[in-house]
């Protein structure tokens, strides 16, 4: 099998790859794998590494990275008959998380030389892949807003901070939401791919990886106290009881803003610009390679 290993040397918390990049090839040729090192060297340039491996007949493109990483590899995959395998090594890992991929490398590597490929739906946002979930509002702005090194250093939790921190100051604007059925307001979103939304917490629970539908959650709130009170119900799995949060699945979702007023949007963990945005579902998109049945991670 001609692999591909698409890694990003500087995602995670400092993780020398070049250090451990031998072992990986060692492990990965033991599996059988001939396997080429293509390193990224900036934003935007594993999709092109992906797509280029997938043109030149490569069985399997591996990302090693975080979830940033294994969006652009997708993004170059989407269409192509190039499997997509997955070695955890970012700052949060939300895509391995629900795969059951174990987060150690060792233990992943084991996974990927005996793992089972599936061919799978993703996301569309204004025709770009994603993976996990696209976000509207709030979590799109402290996405926008987080610095690198503040991520890099606290991980998952400088989202929680971020977040608290700006809203004592975020506007709210509401946004008009549309699908085939019906049209309402809101002044957030998250539509999933998968369950979770960070390493603990599941906002989207109706997700489901082999389904060619997003798992839509509008918060419709306008006070502080209001997403104070969501996201109590998030850390307490509760917050789809409140009757000001609508929840509902579909395969195609438009979001805009009447006001004009500029709204962020976040794909899988990373800033994509504002609105008008049209999510969309293509089923059988992508080639993934899963955990063996029985796995767990």
């Amino acid at each position: 099998m001609k692999a591909a290993l698409i890694f990003n040397p500087r995602a995670g918390r400092g993780a020398a790859k070049e250090t451990l990049i031998d072992a990986v090839e060692e492990r990965l040729t033991t599996a059988g794998m001939s396997m080429v090192r293509l390193p990224t060297e900036r934003m935007g340039h594993a999709i092109e590494l992906a797509r280029n491996a997938s043109e030149q007949g490569f069985d399997l493109a591996i990302a090693w990275g975080g979830d940033g990483t294994l969006n652009e590899v997708a993004t170059g995959l989407v269409g192509s008959e190039t499997a997509m395998g997955v070695l955890p090594g970012g700052t949060v890992n939300v895509f391995a998380r629900e795969l059951g991929i174990p987060l150690k490398l060792s233990a992943a590597l084991d996974v990927l030389a005996g793992a089972r490929s599936l061919r799978i739906p993703v996301g569309l946002a204004n025709g770009r892949p994603f993976l996990l979930m696209a976000g509207v509002g709030l979590d799109g702005e402290v996405v926008y807003r987080l610095k690198a090194g503040l991520k890099s250093a606290l991980g998952a939790l400088a989202f929680w901070l971020d977040g608290f921190r700006l809203l004592a100051s975020y506007p709210m604007a509401p946004l008009r939401i549309r699908t085939a059925e019906r049209e309402l307001e809101g002044t957030a979103l998250i539509a999933g791919k998968i369950r979770r939304y960070g390493p603990r917490y599941v906002i989207t629970p109706d997700a489901r990886l082999e389904e060619a539908q997003l798992d839509v959650v509008v918060f419709t709130g306008t006070h502080r106290r209001d997403y104070l009170r969501y996201l109590a119900g998030v850390v307490g799995g509760f917050h789809l009881s409140y009757e000001d949060i609508v929840h509902l699945k579909t395969d195609a979702l438009d979001v805009d803003v009447p006001s004009g007023a500029p709204v962020r949007c976040q794909l899988d963990g990373e800033p994509f610009g504002g609105l008008p945005l049209e999510l969309r579902v293509r089923d059988q998109a992508l080639s993934v390679m899963l955990p063996p049945r029985g796995h767990r991670g």
